[in-house]
């Protein structure tokens, strides 16, 4: 049998829950989830979501208990809202996936971290109807919305689903074209390299010489800093005849770009498949 005291909290939450109510749901956790330890804490949060679900087993008016959750500026139930927006998208797919988008721009590491792996998941789950989504999210100008779209592809890219190469890379483009080269870094070596290229590195490879042929500087940055990863490395057969070429680029930044990619893929390519493109030349390291 349950403490007492669990099955207050517990029956305080369902009341709370199944009248619709944000704010008194988020008065029921508050002082239950302050008195425990991280751990504690994360497991009477997955309580709370299945006793959430139990209260509340009507779709559509989950979705709106959700949104007021993530209205709040309380972190616990903006983490709430997160899974239960992610888990019940299909019953109101446009109001989850902009409130999805504002929690993307929590003020709250947390809840920023898991509306990414949300997104990621919904990807999978919905691919065509969660895709154009993500897609208008790609052109924001908030850094968290692009780094919760790049988390999406890096999740989508490991499922390795062949139909899928195609569209993630129109993706993750997208976001090179419209993201400050500053934001790059969930961008260019984790999504591009350890994710796209990683899965699928021959159409990744065919879509780098249309990346390095753009007009746009923040393109080209971007490819060139794939070559920081570790999956660069391993495929550097497919992607040395590039990185020949971006070593010529017009731009400074871009060669500025080349040299910190070529440090990186000195510590981690073999001497013997070091190509004279990649030896480190004082000329290149001072521009």
């Amino acid at each position: 049998m349950m403490p007492l005291a669990e099955q207050d909290w517990r029956r305080d939450a369902a009341d709370a829950a199944s009248s619709g109510s944000a704010s008194a749901l988020t008065a029921v956790l508050g002082p239950v989830l302050g008195t425990l330890p991280d751990k504690q804490a994360r497991a009477v949060k997955h309580q709370a979501l299945q006793v959430i679900e139990a209260a509340l087993p009507d779709p559509k008016r989950l979705v709106r208990l959700a949104s007021g959750l993530a209205q709040s500026g309380d972190e616990t139930a903006q983490e709430l809202a997160v899974f239960l927006l992610s888990g019940h998208y299909t019953a109101a797919p446009d109001e989850t996936a902009e409130r999805l988008r504002i929690l993307a721009e929590s003020p709250h590491a947390t809840v920023r971290r898991w509306t990414g792996e949300a997104c990621g998941t919904l990807l999978v789950k919905q691919f065509q109807a969660f895709y154009p989504q993500l897609a208008a999210w790609s052109a924001s100008p908030m850094p968290h919305e692009v780094t919760a779209v790049a988390h999406a592809v890096r999740i989508a890219a490991k499922t390795r689903n062949p139909a899928w190469s195609r569209p993630l890379l129109d993706l993750i483009e997208l976001l090179m074209s419209g993201t400050p080269v500053s934001a790059g870094k969930p961008i260019s070596p984790l999504t591009l390299g350890e994710g796209l290229l990683a899965s699928y590195p021959e159409e990744t490879a065919a879509r780098l010489d249309v990346w390095i042929a753009s007009a746009k500087e923040a393109v080209r940055i971007h490819a060139t800093n794939m070559y920081a990863s570790t999956a660069a490395a391993e495929h550097w057969d497919l992607l040395a005849p590039a990185f020949a070429k971006l070593e010529q680029d017009v731009s400074p930044a871009v060669r500025r770009a080349v040299v910190r990619a070529r440090k990186q893929l000195l510590k981690r390519l073999p001497p013997d498949r070091s190509a004279p493109s990649v030896q480190v030349r004082s000329q290149t390291d001072s521009e």
